[in-house]
């Protein structure tokens, strides 16, 4: 899927909107290196995502060619800040309707409403692909994104106790949500 657009964040820095393409493998490789060193919230740790530039420009090519999955990325002053993304759960009948929602903001741009409005771009975006429910897992703990989302009519329909399991040895619960579109 394609997209493209230019926004003014509350503290007025311009922000550009962007469908990811097969160029940003690079980039978009050492923005979720980074995210991931930033936050207990994401799934992997950094020395964890081990996929190959070449195999993320794959990726990426897929997606945008794609008629029902989207990675999209916002960019402030030329840098990838933000990515968020939609993903198919599965192609068969009985699945289509649904797909998963994922985001990601570096810690440094945290405050400037990016989150909220790449969850805005990404329901728009899930609807006119044809989805009928957007699922979602947050971490507990994660109480600012669990209030965006809620806010967004996003509803909790189960929590997997000890879903995540740090390398000290202490768990954290998933929290599954999903919205009706």
């Amino acid at each position: 899927m394609k997209y493209y657009e230019k926004i003014i964040l509350k503290n007025g820095k311009e922000c550009i909107l962007r469908n990811a393409t097969a160029a940003d493998a690079k980039e978009i490789k050492v923005h979720r290196i980074i995210v991931a060193g930033e936050t207990d919230y994401m799934l992997r740790y950094p020395d964890e995502l081990t996929m190959t530039e070449e195999e993320e420009a794959k990726t990426l090519e897929k997606k945008e060619n794609s008629v029902d999955e989207m990675m999209l990325i916002a960019e402030i002053d030329g840098k990838l800040v933000a990515n968020a993304g939609i993903y198919p759960i599965g192609r068969f009948d009985r699945i289509k309707h649904k797909a998963d929602f994922g985001v990601s903001v570096k810690k440094a741009y945290w405050g400037m409403g990016l989150g909220t409005i790449m969850l805005e771009r990404m329901i728009d975006i899930a609807r006119t692909a044809g989805y009928e429910k957007l699922n979602l897992e947050v971490i507990e703990g994660n109480e600012s994104a669990i209030r965006i989302y809620e806010k967004y009519g996003f509803k909790l329909y189960g929590t997997e106790e000890k879903g995540f399991r740090y390398r000290n040895h202490t768990y954290a619960a998933i929290h599954h949500m999903h919205l009706e579109l």
